[in-house]
């Protein structure tokens, strides 16, 4: 770095982040899910949890890392008939922060997903949530398919 001629060295720990508190997680064994209920989404496989913030299907911002997180939700159907389908993000148990909706005419392997930019403090907790109304129960597909990530932005 210059300063009007003068060179003067910036440690390069001192630009960037790491974008840490960071997870990653999806479903291990196809969840059975009720007709017309809002059923949190049980994720069976850990795949990055940097600050072991991810338990019990849900995300809790760690002590000192408050700000401002990016959340992905997805869910895959396991050949389901027609329905409506809709993921969204609680925070907190009650408030939605996120929410999409598939309307699904035909039997298809459909996913639906949700993103959004949430502003979160010590001990808030996102979970995720699911509604259809298919007539009967029906299976999520696992793996990837049915995933739920996220990390703190810088």
């Amino acid at each position: 770095v210059s300063d009007a001629g003068v060179l003067k060295r910036v440690d390069v720990s001192l630009v960037g982040g790491t974008n840490t508190p960071s997870f990653r997680a999806k479903s291990a064994s196809g969840q059975s899910i009720s007709n017309t209920t809002h059923t949190v989404l049980v994720f069976g496989t850990e795949v990055i949890d940097t600050d072991n913030a991810f338990a019990s299907n849900k995300f809790t911002v760690p002590t000192g890392k408050a700000g401002k997180y990016f959340l992905y939700a997805q869910a895959g159907q396991q050949s389901w008939s027609s329905n409506r389908f809709l993921v969204y993000l609680i925070k907190n148990g009650s408030t939605d922060i996120s929410a999409s909706e598939e309307t699904v005419s035909q039997s298809y392997y459909q996913t639906c997903n949700t993103a959004c930019i949430a502003d979160l403090s010590e001990g808030d907790y996102v979970e995720v949530k699911l509604y259809h109304d298919s007539g009967s129960s029906r299976t999520l597909s696992t793996g990837d398919r049915t995933c739920f990530e996220g990390f703190k932005l810088t």
